[in-house]
């Protein structure tokens, strides 16, 4: 399989067309060489516009919604960016690709590693550890991005943000027919949640409902 021309017919008619004209954007996107980051046997999948495997139960976003995510959080060169549910490091590499300086969270050690790996030249740092908590040592962030969907955004990350960063997720629980890709801007802005589009994603571990006690 030619994944340079898979990699170029993805930009072009799954990104591009979607109101994603970043040059910078566009450029990552590119330059990633998004079948190292799925399953091995899944390869030939790695351009498709759909959920690919990635290591266990895991899937990663579709390529259009890595980017819809990455334009919302509108991270800049020499930024710093958290990236949570991080999985083997798509949405990653290509921020590192677009100059961010990038922090990884993720909850499954085994898929850290490989995402470890993937982006050593990238000089990216990783965090095994649960995702709800972000990663307060390396606070604060000009941006925070979960790789994936949660219930509901958490405080702690929220309170991780700069001034006037920004933090994205896709809101919704996993069974419903349609989630919201969210923004909150600015470590107070918990309380004014924005709504960017409708989409639906896998929960990230840890990011669902909580569970309630039943007699």
């Amino acid at each position: 399989m030619d994944f340079s021309a898979a990699r170029n017919n993805m930009v072009k008619s799954q990104v591009a067309p979607n109101k994603i004209h970043g040059e910078e954007l566009l450029k990552s996107f590119m330059a990633v060489a998004r079948e190292d980051f799925v399953a091995s046997d899944k390869k030939y999948l790695a351009y498709s516009d759909i959920q690919v495997a990635i290591g266990g139960s895991r899937r990663c976003l579709k390529p259009l919604q890595s980017a819809q995510l990455i334009k919302a959080v509108e991270a800049k060169k020499g930024d710093k960016v958290l990236v949570v549910g991080a999985g083997t490091g798509l949405e990653v590499a290509v921020l590192a690709q677009m100059g961010v300086e990038v922090f990884a969270l993720e909850a499954d050690a085994e898929l850290a590693s490989k995402g470890e790996k993937l982006t050593k030249a990238d000089n990216v740092q990783w965090l095994v550890g649960e995702l709800e908590h972000g990663w307060e040592a390396q606070a604060p962030f000009d941006g925070i991005l979960f790789a994936g969907a949660v219930a509901a955004i958490p405080n702690k990350p929220v309170g991780q943000l700069s001034g006037d960063g920004a933090l994205v997720a896709i809101v919704g629980k996993n069974g419903d027919p349609v989630m919201t890709l969210t923004r909150i801007k600015g470590f107070s802005g918990g309380g004014h949640p924005e709504a960017i589009l409708e989409t639906v994603a896998d929960v990230l571990p840890g990011m669902g409902p909580p569970e309630r006690f039943e007699l």
